[in-house]
């Protein structure tokens, strides 16, 4: 989620009408796997896009909270603890910012559970309101926001107890707190539906794993732990079409869609769209049409991931800093107004994470990014054919599940020439436009939200050049054919009668 104190930038608005009770009786039909295991379901479904949540024990309640990457700290929206008297409450004000939508409250304590680890006793924010609109969720199936990011605040003012205010995971006991992994493995269909796991504890690397590493903020250890303190963005390059930029980037669960901020004209991103996506906010100049291609790479190496933009919560937004904070406050107006002049950045959003492994490690700062198995497998036939300067390109595929394919054409030397993606099921495309003389081979896959699965070829080249008509009736068409056969006939008659008219004539006295 991108918090206006650390990070700023025009988004949908996160409203709806769902009701909390339908995500706690999902959960209550899905029995954790084990301690340190929590189902992650999906809520607030709007406009094609939605939030991760999980379950977590508040004192003496059980709530659904968004699982936010992108923030720090926990907060707990009005009444959901109305009556709870585990909790103690302070006079401590505690305001974060979310995106414009603004939390008013003060820090509470209570015993904290997340996945049936051991209960810590931690400082949280109860609301008691949210503006300028609703809190996040808080009408669409959530309770609050569980925010497990790298970063520390403090609540308290001079004079006050101080409370310090950082992600609640990483203060869970017993190696708990080490880590944790978020498995999403497909978009949902319906609210409350269950997408995936999240798993506490430090995460594992495997050899198909991308390995991001975060800065030190040089401020020391979290207070009472001995998690090392890391910069919440790391260094990520996005390829867009044909164009890679490394940038700042935040690996954001709370985030609908992908987000470029920054200067765009200054680092040379092509923007395939000129219109905002539908609520993208203020801020929003274009978003990337659907089809484009994204790859994310680790600085230095080669991409790890590609996929396609398509509709929805595959939208990937493009925004200029304004330099003010949709809330209008002052101070975090000079939050916005820093950041803007710090330079662009990137935001993954949740996009990022469906069909991926993404585990975040508290005592090294890693962000480990794997494969979960569900990329499509290879079409299931490439067909090339010649035309009069042009190639046709077609395919059968009846895999469930993919969004789109990837269809390229090169040269038998090697040489890309065109690449297009095509929405939906497979149709067939015509290429044109390539120099006469020119042998070329197609290649097409399929795509998902997991990534670009192989490539398979045409079994043949095809040449592009002029095609002149063939000879012959059987090129002429069943009407043309006739007409010339019928007028073959007519002339060998004429000429028959002209030949009996001469022969009466020779035999005449």
């Amino acid at each position: 989620m991108l918090r206006t104190a650390a990070l700023v930038a025009a988004g949908a608005v996160l409203a709806g009408a769902a009701a909390t009770t339908a995500s706690t009786a999902a959960f209550a039909a899905e029995p954790l796997v084990e301690p340190g295991e929590v189902p992650i379901i999906a809520e607030s479904l709007r406009g094609g896009t939605f939030l991760p949540a999980v379950e977590v024990q508040v004192g003496e309640r059980t709530l659904t909270l968004l699982l936010d990457t992108g923030s720090e700290g926990l907060v707990v929206y009005p009444n959901r603890l109305e009556g709870d008297t585990t909790v103690e409450r302070t006079a401590v004000v505690a305001d974060p910012d979310y995106n414009g939508a603004h939390v008013f409250g003060h820090v509470a304590l209570a015993d904290v559970t997340i996945g049936g680890t051991k209960p810590a006793r931690l400082p949280f924010v109860l609301a008691h309101r949210c503006e300028p609109v609703d809190c996040l969720g808080g009408n669409d199936g959530l309770d609050g926001i569980l925010g497990v990011s790298q970063g520390l605040r403090t609540w308290g003012e001079e004079g006050e107890t101080r409370y310090p205010w950082w992600s609640a995971i990483a203060q869970l006991p017993d190696g708990a707190g080490d880590g944790h992994t978020i498995r999403i493995e497909h978009a949902p269909a319906a609210p409350g539906e269950r997408i995936g796991t999240l798993t506490l504890g430090a995460p594992l690397i495997g050899e198909a794993d991308a390995v991001f590493q975060p800065a030190l903020t040089g401020g020391g250890d979290y207070p009472g732990s001995d998690h090392p303190m890391y910069a919440k963005q790391v260094e990520s390059c996005w390829s867009i079409d044909t164009t890679m930029n490394c940038l700042p980037t935040t690996v954001d669960s709370g985030e609908r869609g992908s987000v470029l901020m920054g200067d765009f004209g200054a680092w040379a991103t092509p923007v395939p769209s000129p219109t905002p996506f539908p609520g993208g906010g203020a801020e929003e100049i274009a978003h990337l049409n659907a089809g484009t291609p994204i790859s994310f790479a680790v600085p230095g190496q080669t991409p790890f991931w590609t996929r396609t933009v398509a509709d929805g919560y595959r939208a990937a937004g493009l925004y200029q800093p304004s330099g003010a904070s949709p809330s209008g406050e002052a101070d975090a107006d000079a939050d916005a107004a820093a950041l803007a002049a710090s330079g662009p950045y990137f935001n993954t959003g949740n996009v990022f994470f469906v069909g991926r492994s993404i585990g975040f490690d508290n005592l090294s700062g890693r962000i480990v990014v794997g494969p979960i198995d569900g990329l499509p497998a290879a079409v299931q036939q490439v067909s090339l054919t010649e035309g009069d300067r042009r190639v046709e390109v077609d395919w059968t595929d009846a895999q469930p599940g993919v969004e789109s394919y990837v269809v390229r054409l090169r040269s038998t030397a090697g040489e890309p020439l065109e690449e297009r993606v095509v929405l939906g099921a497979p149709a067939p495309q015509t290429f044109t436009g390539v120099a006469d003389g020119v042998d070329v081979v197609a290649e097409v896959a399929a795509a998902n939200a997991a990534g670009v699965g192989p490539w398979l070829a045409s079994p043949n080249a095809a040449r592009f050049r002029p095609h002149l008509p063939e000879t012959g009736p059987e090129a002429l068409g069943p009407a043309l054919t006739g007409l010339l056969v019928g007028g073959a006939g007519l002339l060998l008659l004429g000429a028959r009668v002209a030949i009996g008219f001469r022969r009466r004539r020779a035999t005449a006295p």
